[in-house]
């Protein structure tokens, strides 16, 4: 391989090998929030094991009872360069119409199917909160915000507690488990919306893979005629 193409292979690899290395989405507790910002133990009425239809996914696992999630928290952007979210539809347990928005627009109702994904690029500095938010059957709304952490209580309104709480599975990738404040039960299991983040791959960026790989591949073709 001469240095020309050499020299531009290993530099397509080393840009695409450093896409997910960058971490773009972390959680952050709320003094705001009603409720205790605090790690709390899963109860055992969260029967995850169960959604509207088919089985949970295995690339977006669940928490069970008895491991810790964080309540009282948001999510917040750990980078100050636009990066893309990917959300999940996992399923609820709920019978009312609770609704999942993104930055004002309804992505996720129960018209959704198990597995359906969203996608979009958030383009909010560092430390900046994603803009997504939970209504309930009543049309109560609960946001990702710094107003009242994850949590919603309305004083002399019925059903009105509502709150999600998130689950780390790992870098860039956490679960939003919604509980739309029905008081025939206290899990988060109404709504679970899976979110990952990952970096916007920049046109320069392919490019130059592509011509790496394109380099590789003329050479390899030209080993083979000899």
């Amino acid at each position: 391989m001469n240095k020309l193409t050499q020299g531009i292979a290993l530099a397509a690899v080393v840009g695409f090998s450093g896409f997910a290395q960058a971490a773009y989405i972390d959680a952050v507790a709320n003094g705001n929030a009603p409720g205790a910002a605090a790690e709390q133990t899963v109860p055992g009425d969260n029967d995850y094991a169960a959604r509207t239809s088919g089985t949970w996914t295995t690339d977006a696992p669940l928490y069970n009872a008895g491991d810790t999630v964080l309540f009282g928290h948001n999510l917040v952007s750990t980078s100050s360069d636009p990066f893309k979210l990917t959300f999940t539809y996992l399923g609820k347990e709920a019978s009312d119409n609770n609704q999942f928005f993104w930055n004002g627009s309804l992505v996720f109702d129960t018209n959704s199917s198990p597995d359906d994904q969203y996608s979009t690029v958030f383009y909010g500095g560092l430390n900046d909160l994603l803009t997504f938010s939970f209504i309930n059957g009543n049309n109560v709304e609960v946001f990702n915000d710094g107003a009242n952490g994850s949590q919603l209580n309305v004083a002399g309104q019925t059903n009105t507690s509502v709150n999600f709480n998130l689950f780390y599975v790992e870098d860039d990738y956490f679960l939003i488990s919604f509980d739309d404040g029905w008081s025939g039960d206290d899990n988060h299991d109404d709504m679970v919306i899976a979110v990952r983040a990952s970096k916007v791959p920049e046109p320069g960026t392919l490019a130059l893979l592509g011509l790496g790989l394109a380099g590789i591949a003329v050479r390899m073709k030209g080993r083979k005629k000899a």
